[in-house]
């Protein structure tokens, strides 16, 4: 007798979107339909040799291959092999990253002029969500961390008490993890939204590899979440660009949903791409927990080896921390020293081939997945302990101020973000900006969360945080002098 657990391991063993396409590429095929480069048979021959085997199933949406936008066949069935995997009702595929499922999700709850709640350390795309549903964002301040000075999750009593200010709210709009690897109880939000009635949404792009393995925290899905968006190429093995929109319950209307993802997606998604959804699904069932246990120990050695330095720290779970949450395979390397700054870390890091997910001021990033090897965390710790060996005890270990604090995310919302973007600007120098109204988005990248948004007001404490920033050699996004010298202001 097959049992329940017997069947799904047999389903999950498929990846029938990626069977499709190599079944059709082993025919002896006359191709007469896009792309142009014909299975690979005109390409630019110095790349060829890199690109060959995948531009033999580079299709578009002939007989067989499905349709993204009306899946009916082999897309279905890997979307539906997906939810399973992923403990969803539904799963759609998003080739546009989870920027288009932030977009569609916020699309599909609020009309013009209706309210979320949205925590304000939200990535980017939130924002541009709420740009083109002309909704009206009702923040929620974050929580900061004392011991690295880097902005968490929102308290759920903060969304409470913001729900029964807002009690005509339609959603609310929570990052978990941050990109720092910090996350808060998802099931006890869950349920504090659901009284409400209302959906709650959850860019989870840092969290595709969740729920797999004991030792790192449970989904946004398996918490109760209405929907969540996972970004599968950051912390999983698909392709850059994919990424997964899983759905459960009643609270989405999904009618509103699928419009919305027909706008935003291409009409001509990439089929190598969604089947390196396909795959990775595949992989992170079938051995995604083994992985993790080679992997775990791996990076606990060198979080551990860390700890013995004075003057760099990553954090921890502690009964004073600001998260419920934080994920093994993220180190956040905090430097508590005024003679080595992240960005100078990590361009020794990288002289010695290691290459960081991020650099700020004070900290440095790590993303480490199931794919990180034990020589490459050895690689780590060896240019690290050489910085120890050349420097001594000359690090003056002082605790460093943290450059963004939860004040950083308060300031007066002067006009609607949607109606700030169609307001003529004009561009001043940022020190003469203050008591202005931002005209553009003011993004630090990475992580890729705005300081500003359009139609907030400038103030003093903005531009003094945005010159240290700026002088310390981060990039902006969103703004149009880059090196933001300028900003562009409500006329």
């Amino acid at each position: 007798m097959v049992t329940r657990e017997d069947a799904f391991w047999q389903r999950q063993q498929h990846a029938p979107l990626y069977e499709a396409l190599v079944s059709h590429s082993r025919g002896r095929r006359h191709s007469f339909h896009v792309p142009g480069h014909k299975y690979g048979a005109s390409f630019d021959q110095a790349g060829s040799g890199h690109y060959h085997s995948l531009l033999s199933l580079d299709l578009t949406e002939i007989s067989g291959m499905d349709d993204l936008h009306q899946p009916q066949g082999v897309i279905a069935l890997a979307q539906q092999l997906a939810a399973e995997a992923f403990g969803a009702d539904e799963t759609k595929f998003l080739i546009g990253g989870s920027t288009v499922g932030n977009m569609a999700l916020i699309m599909s709850v609020c009309k013009p002029g209706e309210k979320i709640l949205v925590q304000r350390n939200c990535h980017k795309s939130v924002y541009n969500g709420i740009i083109l549903a002309q909704a009206i964002p009702v923040f929620i301040i974050p929580a900061v961390d004392p011991s690295t000075g880097v902005a968490a999750g929102a308290r759920r009593e903060d969304v409470e008490r913001v729900l029964h200010a807002h009690p005509d709210a339609k959603a609310v709009f929570l990052t978990n993890p941050t990109y720092y690897g910090m996350g808060i109880d998802l099931a006890k939000m869950a349920a504090a939204v659901h009284r409400f009635g209302i959906p709650l949404l959850i860019d989870e792009a840092h969290g595709a590899h969740y729920g797999f393995h004991p030792d790192v925290p449970l989904s946004a899905m398996l918490c109760g979440a209405d929907a969540a968006v996972q970004s599968t190429h950051k912390m999983a093995t698909s392709m850059t660009m994919t990424s997964m929109l899983h759905i459960q319950g009643e609270r989405i209307n999904r009618e509103r949903l699928y419009r919305a993802l027909a706008m935003l997606q291409s009409s001509s998604p990439s089929y190598p791409l969604m089947a390196s959804l396909d795959l990775a699904r595949r992989h992170i069932v079938l051995a995604g927990r083994k992985e993790l246990e080679r992997a775990l120990p791996t990076v606990e050695w060198l979080r551990d080896k860390i700890g013995t330095i004075p003057w760099l720290s990553t954090p921890a779970l502690t009964d004073g921390a600001v998260y419920t949450t934080l994920d093994p395979l993220k180190l956040l390397l905090c430097l508590h020293t005024a003679e080595l700054s992240g960005y100078q870390l990590q361009a020794i890091l990288e002289a010695n081939g290691v290459y960081p997910e991020l650099a700020e001021p004070t900290h440095v990033l790590l993303a480490a997945s199931t794919g990180t090897s034990a020589n490459d965390v050895e690689q780590v710790w060896n240019t690290i302990e050489s910085i120890v060996l050349e420097t001594g005890h000359r690090h003056n270990h002082e605790k460093m101020y943290p450059s963004v604090l939860a004040s950083s995310f308060l300031r007066e919302q002067a006009l609607p973000m949607h109606e700030a973007v169609n307001r003529t600007c004009r561009s001043v120098a940022l020190e003469q900006a203050a008591g202005k109204v931002c005209a553009e988005m003011v993004i630090p990248y990475p992580p890729g969360i705005p300081l500003l948004v359009p139609g907030e007001r400038i103030d003093t404490e903005v531009v003094s945080l945005l010159r240290e920033l700026r002088s310390s050699g981060t990039r902006f996004h969103g703004v149009n002098d880059a090196s933001l010298q300028e900003i562009d202001i409500i006329a």
